[in-house]
């Protein structure tokens, strides 16, 4: 069940506390953090609930203050989050933009709502400055959270190819992995076969295996690979995020 608590008296200094504890609030001066404050309203919520569903318009910010919530994209589960927290659980909310993923409690979860409203009046004149700036954080966000969700849908060459990505930028290995080929098939939830074959298909990705151990020749191609076309053609279109970093060797 959601429930709303009224706020006033103790109520709203602990609210006030709470806003101060979120570095985006807590340099405000006290009179208009008591403003927003008085805005603001507690949500608690039970196993299940749902708080916000995908797709649909922002229109209030979010602060965990207690429990976890799970965050679903379509019907599968993409993440958690955990309070308290000391930033929003959705930037997004912030530009008024759609939800790009379902909140849904995971258990007893306490919030801290305030209407995207209220801090529009409160921000004034520099109110389309700043949310758009806040914007471009909430871009970033959103393709993080797609990213998690495609790679759950990743193909066996496709995550063999992002794990060694991972692993070369992990250890700045000059283009060469040493391999332990169990400890690869377990991180893929595959067999050690399976993961022989597949190196097989990553020759024509530039990838050769000698023995156990890994040559990677064209970073670019092994890049196309490991990221998902949907993903690429938002990371070109709409933020410039490498979902892979990696420093390829000077040949």
């Amino acid at each position: 069940m959601t429930k709303g608590s009224a706020v006033g008296g103790a109520a709203a200094r602990g609210i006030v506390n709470e806003l101060a504890s979120v570095p985006a609030f807590a340099r405000l001066a006290p009179d208009m953090l008591s403003a927003l404050a008085a805005a603001c309203h507690i949500q608690d919520l039970g196993t299940g609930d749902l708080a916000v569903r995908q797709g649909s318009r922002l229109t209030d910010i979010h602060v965990l203050l207690s429990g976890t919530m799970m965050l679903v994209a379509g019907n599968a589960e993409v993440g958690q989050r955990r309070g308290p927290e000391t930033t929003f659980l959705l930037a997004e909310a912030l530009t008024g933009a759609a939800a790009p993923v379902t909140l849904r409690a995971a258990g007893a979860v306490r919030l801290l709502v305030l209407p995207l409203a209220a801090l529009r009046a409160r921000l004034g004149d520099g109110a389309d400055l700043a949310l758009s700036l806040m914007a471009g954080q909430a871009a970033r966000e959103r393709v993080l959270v797609e990213t998690v969700a495609a790679l759950q849908d990743l193909s066996l060459p496709q995550r063999l190819a992002a794990h060694l990505l991972k692993e070369h930028n992990d250890r700045r290995a000059g283009g060469r992995l040493d391999l332990d080929m169990g400890a690869v098939a377990a991180a893929l939830a595959a067999t050690p076969e399976d993961v022989a074959w597949t190196f097989t298909d990553l020759r024509r990705h530039g990838v050769a295996l000698e023995g156990t151990t890994a040559v990677l020749k064209d970073f670019d191609a092994l890049r196309a690979l490991a990221t998902p076309g949907p993903l690429r053609r938002r990371q070109a279109e709409e933020w410039p995020v490498a979902m892979w970093d990696v420093d390829a060797p000077i040949p």
